[in-house]
């Protein structure tokens, strides 16, 4: 995927892509993302942007490397819902371009991403692959 990945876009991560140093590779390559915070997250508050009781957005630093340097500085968006929490981050670390409010929507939106990709399939009848191979997926498609 990071072969595909262009500079300015802005990927919706899943958990199972939870890698710091993929993160890191990313953001050399100027890919922003967000992704959903796990909770057992080790991090350093380097700057709070927004300390409310609905919304704390704070710049963090994450990870080490060899060095004990801090891998990575993302920012961690926390939105209260009800009684819970939800926790996000993003490589965009200036709030004014990238709201807290509109992380936690996007991060929301990419459910719709996933429905209308389950119905294709579905309607194509591509809902299980015949083999894991590349030639044998488009001779199914």
């Amino acid at each position: 995927m990071l072969e595909l990945a262009t500079a300015n876009t802005l990927l919706l991560l899943e958990r199972g892509f939870y890698d710091f140093e993929w993160w890191s590779q990313l953001i050399t390559k100027q890919v922003q993302f967000i992704c959903a915070a796990q909770a057992n997250l080790k991090y350093r508050v380097l700057q709070s942007l927004t300390l409310t009781h609905p919304l704390q957005d704070q710049v963090i630093a994450i990870g080490c490397d060899a060095h004990g340097n801090p891998l990575l500085r993302l920012r961690l968006i926390a939105i209260r819902n009800g009684k819970g929490w939800y926790r996000y981050l993003t490589s965009v670390l200036d709030p004014q371009c990238l709201p807290p409010y509109l992380v936690a929507d996007l991060y929301a939106r990419r459910w719709r991403i996933e429905d209308a990709f389950h119905l294709v399939k579905r309607l194509l009848g591509l809902a299980y692959l015949w083999t894991g191979s590349l030639n044998g997926i488009k001779l199914q498609i």
